[in-house]
């Protein structure tokens, strides 16, 4: 059942429709509740250029999903027992020493599941933190942005309809300069998709008006990051070029 609070988009699918490993979102949005989780990663990028029919497909084998523990109790436990009856299974951490849960794996297929930053979040954190199978979780820093400007996409995949929570291009944008900043394993790649995002966002004198105070540092530092002449934008056409470099500047001027 879609959550009703949110904006809906219809997004057409791509000539070719929605490759691997869209068909497994699918199965996901069969299976857990729309309100328990978002998409993010680079399906997430994906999804808004298809829907603004920017020619950039990121490519990914992944899926990546933030979990809302902030709905109610016994998501996290709710969501392992959905991906274990899919067939997933949750893949210790080679150091021992990490409990951490976060890499669900079914034959050659990545699931990465997160929460949000909830020790940074403006409501108040659960008073325990809850355990995936036992295990701590994974926080991604930006997530609590994120998930306060969703949208439910709607689209079609493999002729099954289908809902999907995914942050909004201002809520991806943001998101993307929180990993640029505390994600070291590919910067660039986060850099790289930001351009791409920022070129998706259709009112940035609107969306400068939501931005609050760790919203304008971290899109200060795409800023700083993103000159006119990187290599991220490269990859846009000269339209989408322009519009993305405006949107950051009226994000940062607003």
């Amino acid at each position: 059942m879609p959550d009703r609070g949110r904006p809906t988009i219809y997004v057409a699918a791509a000539v070719g429709g929605w490759p691997h490993p869209w068909p497994n979102v699918a199965e996901l949005a069969r299976e857990i509740p729309s309100h328990a989780w978002t998409l993010v990663g680079g399906l997430m990028v994906q999804l808004h250029t298809v829907h603004r029919g920017i020619g950039v497909i990121r490519p990914t084998n992944d899926v990546d999903i933030v979990l809302h523990i902030e709905t109610a109790r016994g998501v996290p436990n709710m969501v392992a027992g959905s991906l274990e009856r899919l067939g997933y299974r949750l893949v210790p951490a080679v150091d021992p020493r990490d409990n951490h849960a976060h890499r669900w794996l079914r034959d050659d297929q990545v699931l990465d599941v997160a929460i949000v930053d909830v020790v940074t979040a403006d409501h108040a954190a659960p008073s325990v933190v809850e355990r995936m199978r036992g295990r701590e979780m994974v926080a991604i820093e930006g997530g609590t942005q994120a998930l306060r400007r969703t949208v439910n996409a709607s689209l079609d995949i493999e002729g099954s309809s289908t809902v999907v929570s995914v942050p909004s291009p201002l809520g991806a944008t943001v998101l993307k300069a929180a990993a640029y900043l505390h994600d070291s394993r590919d910067r660039q790649r986060h850099l790289y998709d930001a351009a791409t995002l920022l070129a998706c966002i259709e009112d940035p004198f609107a969306d400068a008006d939501q931005l609050r105070g760790s919203d304008r540092r971290r899109l200060r530092l795409l800023a700083d990051h993103l000159p006119d002449g990187h290599a991220a934008w490269a990859f846009l056409d000269r339209r989408s070029r322009m519009n993305a470099q405006a949107a950051l500047r009226i994000l940062n001027d607003g």
